[in-house]
């Protein structure tokens, strides 16, 4: 009896969301504390996750979607780090505005903006200059129309002229 090989019995899996190394291999890594904290310290620093995520150590960046949906904690944990990302990337745009220079001010002008607008996509709330509290529903309007009817009327003097008729009991 003639086996096939174990490569061969393998079902083949979906497109892999991670650069593979130089051989062509994609390390896949497990969920854990140890990764988790990892991660959410390099967020907290403002660090992209496609940054994070093509690194031998991380996982893929699909992953890092998927571990939010199946574990809460990650997801909660992953926002407040996002949060301090953002106040990373305001305070690092601060620090390129001071230093800016005549000769500098154009490559600065653009790294500052483009700082300001990565910030307010992590914190939208705090740094994208929408109103932080919930959603309020808008107030009920009324709006009341009143007919008026006209005609047209011809005077002893006779010129014509146009006089409201107004409805009985109204005067």
């Amino acid at each position: 009896m003639v086996e096939k090989p174990r490569s061969a019995q393998r079902p083949q899996k979906a497109l892999r969301t991670k650069t593979p190394d130089d051989l062509g291999r994609v390390i896949h890594v497990r969920y854990g504390a140890g990764v988790a904290s990892r991660i959410c310290e390099r967020l907290a620093q403002g660090e992209p996750w496609s940054r994070i995520c093509n690194e031998d150590d991380m996982p893929s960046y699909s992953a890092l979607y998927a571990w939010q949906k199946r574990y809460p904690a990650f997801a909660q944990l992953v926002a407040q780090a996002r949060a301090q990302g953002a106040d990373y990337c305001a305070d690092k745009a601060l620090a390129v505005a001071e230093a800016a220079t005549r000769d500098t001010v154009q490559q600065d002008r653009l790294l500052v903006t483009t700082l300001m607008k990565r910030a307010a996509l992590i914190a939208p709330g705090v740094w994208g200059g929408k109103d932080s509290r919930p959603n309020e529903k808008p107030q009920k309007v009324e709006v009341v129309f009143y007919l008026r009817h006209f005609e047209k009327v011809i005077g002893p003097d006779g010129k014509a002229f146009v006089r409201e008729i107004k409805p009985e009991g109204e005067a």
